[in-house]
């Protein structure tokens, strides 16, 4: 029996209502290098295995891709190409632009 196949929309609307497996996607979708379980784990404070699991769920459902480190040959991740990586980035750039308006709006008000 084949696995049930999340659409995109569905996997974006659970990525982005769970905080913590939106800022690893945040954090992923951030750097231009790929990046390991460690560094999401150290930016995010948790533990590395949990991070590593975590990132295996998103690249399971296609927001993620893993791909071998040419350095030392441990699996790193990178945003994916499929249209559900690309509503996340979006929905990214959008709350950053909005925190830098409150901030920007912030700053007039305490002036």
């Amino acid at each position: 029996m084949p696995r049930h196949q999340y659409s995109a929309e569905e996997v974006a609307h659970r990525v982005l209502y769970c905080e913590l497996l939106f800022k690893i996607c945040e954090v992923v979708f951030s750097k231009k290098e790929i990046v390991h379980a460690s560094e999401v784990a150290k930016v995010l404070g948790i533990n590395i295995g949990y991070a590593y699991k975590l990132l295996r769920k998103l690249e399971k459902w296609g927001v993620l891709r893993g791909v071998k480190d040419p350095v030392n040959g441990k699996l790193a991740f990178k945003p994916s190409n499929r249209k559900v990586a690309q509503i996340i980035a979006e929905e990214i750039k959008k709350r950053r632009a909005e925190e830098i308006s409150d901030m920007i709006l912030s700053d007039i008000i305490e002036k």
